[in-house]
Order: C-alpha cells, then sequence, then structure tokens
C-alpha cells in the first residue's frame, strides 16, 4: 500500500514515519489526557527539518509536492493526530504565503521558519459563523497613524498556545464588501492586546489546543499585511483539504493496524488459534482493509492531480477525497473497537482516541455534509464552491 512519492522526497518521508513511531505514538496519550499542545513533537519537527515541508528551496525549505505533503501528514498523524492536524495548518499558511506575500516578507518568515522553527497559526473562525454556508468575517481592522488596529474575536484556534504567529483574517473598516475589505494579517503571538481564552475542551483533537482568541485593539504593522485586500478571495485553499485527507488516512491506517495485530496475537480460552483463525474476523478485516485502500487511493489522486488539473476538477477530486478519508477514519475506528469488544473501550489502548479524533473530520470544514453537496452539484453540471463568503 505505499504511496509513489518521488525518490527526492522518499528520506523526507522516512523521516516522518520514524519520528511518528517512535516518539510522536509514545506521547500521543498523555497529550490527549492533558489537553495540552506537543511542543515536544514540535521541537522534534523543528530539529528534523520537516518544520519547512512546504518552504520553497530556495527558501531553504524542502519544497514538498502535493503527494509527498499528504503522505507526511498521514505519517505524522498516524503517531499523534493533533500534531497532524496543526501540522497542516502550519504548513497551509506557509502556502498562503506562497500565493499573497511578496518577495521580501517571503524571505522573511520563510526565513524565521527555517532558522528559528517558527511556527504559524490560521485563526480564521468567528463565533456566529460557519463555513457549511457563507463565511462571515466580523473582526475589523483599521487605519490608524500609519499602522492598523485589530479587533474581534475568532474561535476554534488551533495552535492557539504553540504558535508564533497568528495568520488572521478581518474585514478593513468603511470596506462596502470582502472584495474591498478583506485583510489578511501576520500576528505575533505574543503582542499586547491578544487575550487567549482556554475554553478548548472536546471529544477529540485535544492536543490541537484550539481555544478562542480574543483581539483587543492589537497594532498591526504594514509590513506584517499580507497582500492587497480581499486578494486571497479566489486563491487555491485546496491544501487544507489536501492536509486534511492526509491526517484523516493516518488515523484510519493507525486503527487500522492496531486492530491487525491485535487479532493476530489474541486468543481466548478454547481457540486452536488466535482471533486471525476465525472466518467472521477475516471478513471484518477484509472490510476494514478495503475501506482503508479507498482512503488511499483518494490520497494518492488529490495528491496527484493537485496542481495539474482545472478548478473544478480539483474541488470535485477533493471534496471527495476529505469525504472518503474522514468517514473511513471514523469508521474504521468504530469496527475495531467493535471487533476488540469491551477492551477496544480501554483508554490504555488507543482505539478509542482514533474514534474521538476521528470525529473531528466529519465536522471540519468543508464538513461531509457539505462535500457531498458540491460533489453532487458538480456532477450535476452546477456551479460550486467550497467555500463561499457573505
Amino acid at each position: 500500500m505505499a504511496f509513489q512519492v518521488q525518490e527526492k522526497f522518499r528520506r523526507w518521508v522516512d523521516v516522518a514515519e520514524s519520528l511518528s513511531r517512535e516518539k510522536f505514538a509514545v506521547r500521543a496519550q498523555a497529550i490527549d489526557r492533558e489537553a495540552r499542545f506537543p511542543f515536544e513533537n514540535y521541537e522534534d519537527l523543528r530539529d528534523s527539518g520537516l518544520l519547512a515541508l512546504t518552504v520553497p528551496r530556495e527558501h531553504g525549505g524542502i519544497g514538498a509536492d502535493s503527494l509527498t505533503y499528504a503522505v507526511i501528514l498521514s505519517r505524522v498523524a498516524k503517531g499523534c493526530a493533533s500534531t497532524g492536524l496543526t501540522f497542516n495548518m502550519h504548513c497551509a499558511i506557509v502556502d498562503f504565503l506562497l500565493q499573497l506575500a511578496g518577495p521580501e516578507q517571503q524571505q522573511r518568515f520563510f526565513k524565521t521558519v527555517v532558522e528559528d522553527g517558527a511556527i504559524f497559526a490560521s485563526i480564521t473562525s468567528e463565533p456566529g459563523s460557519s463555513f457549511r454556508d457563507k463565511l462571515a468575517i466580523r473582526t475589523s481592522i483599521r487605519r490608524q497613524d500609519g499602522k492598523y488596529r485589530l479587533n474581534g474575536t475568532k474561535h476554534f484556534c488551533s495552535l492557539s498556545t504553540g504558535a508564533t504567529y497568528y495568520f488572521t483574517w478581518s474585514l478593513l473598516d468603511g470596506a462596502e464588501d470582502l472584495a474591498d475589505g478583506l485583510l489578511n494579517v501576520l500576528i505575533r503571538a505574543d503582542q499586547p492586546g491578544i487575550e487567549i481564552v482556554h475554553d478548548w475542551d472536546t471529544i477529540g483533537m485535544r492536543g490541537t489546543v484550539s481555544n478562542s482568541i480574543n483581539f483587543n485593539d492589537v497594532e498591526i504593522l504594514p509590513e506584517n499585511v499580507v497582500g492587497e485586500p480581499g486578494a486571497i478571495l479566489g486563491k487555491d485553499m485546496s491544501i487544507w483539504s489536501l492536509g486534511y485527507t492526509g491526517v484523516y488516512f493516518g488515523i484510519a491506517e493507525a486503527a487500522y493496524e492496531f486492530c491487525v495485530e491485535y487479532v493476530k496475537k489474541t486468543r481466548f480460552r478454547g481457540m486452536t488459534g488466535s482471533l486471525a483463525s476465525d472466518a467472521r474476523i477475516q471478513r471484518q478485516i477484509g472490510e476494514m482493509a478495503t475501506l482503508l485502500e479507498s482512503a488511499r487511493r483518494a490520497v494518492e489522486q488529490l495528491g496527484m492531480l493537485r496542481g495539474n488539473t482545472d478548478k473544478v476538477e480539483l474541488t470535485f477530486i477533493l471534496n471527495q477525497a476529505k469525504y472518503l478519508a474522514t468517514e473511513a477514519a471514523k469508521e474504521i475506528a468504530e469496527r475495531a473497537i467493535r471487533l476488540t469488544g469491551g477492551r477496544g473501550l480501554l483508554r490504555s489502548l488507543p482505539l478509542e482516541r482514533h474514534f474521538r479524533d476521528a470525529l473531528a473530520g466529519v465536522v471540519m470544514p468543508p464538513a461531509n455534509d457539505r462535500c457531498m453537496e458540491t460533489v453532487g452539484k458538480i456532477a450535476l453540471g452546477l456551479e460550486a464552491k467550497t467555500l463561499e463568503f457573505e
């Protein structure tokens, strides 16, 4: 079931696999229970060079292509889902900077990643708004004395306690619409006026520490405004879904592999062989393997075609892939718990954590019902968008 990653990137997949197996998986249970950010995992990502995964090679990064990116995200998430998911957020901002930032900004911010280990957070969601429908931006930004002042509240702010910079969407005061006023800014996380509201207490993805954040008249320097107003509209935001697809495939694979090893080594009294010799168990493993393979193919197809197809086809494929990977993670983890019985509910085993983390995938934007709506529209020849703004 190996992915066809280019040879020049293969060693980076091996690095991610090794870190995930030897370090991330070992820490995952404690990170989940304590609902704390995986700082030590990010130290490992920094020391290995993986933190610069999507930074271009000319800026000292790895410059991974889309397939390599998705595969490495899956390896990381296989060990610790919260690390994989937050790593996607960081890398997505690097991708946005490639599309929006000027040469001087790119050089400055990419250097902070490569040399200083800076971490970016994507801070976009707001209370009272939803990616399922048309996204409304209420966080305001105004010009004042040659600078800017930011006010507003964001929620679901992954990496809230672990990021160096927050990449935030805001609406310029006086603008008539988003095309004239949607402004993207990078804010150092230690600036005055930033208040982290410690309200992240969830069923899954607990280590993402996605607290709410209040911005109280935070000063923004002009050099930290990324792009012109409205510049992000129409840009390629597919890296989010590409990363989600990789992350949730990693969870699915982790649950599947645990289950396979469990049935191979488990033998109850009165049995002549292990659970693996039972026809019912064999059928269940076969069904899980088929679900996993459908998700793997979706990851591979999306990774290979992103950047090599038109926008409509990409939208069709990425919504399908995100749906297939997240549903596979949830379904395989649940089936694994059913197969292992009461033991599967024990917190000493990883299955219940895989299941809880997988639940987040079906509601992460685009939520799976929105994914199917988008796929259906395109199949019917209708206009469809993964993300719409008010």
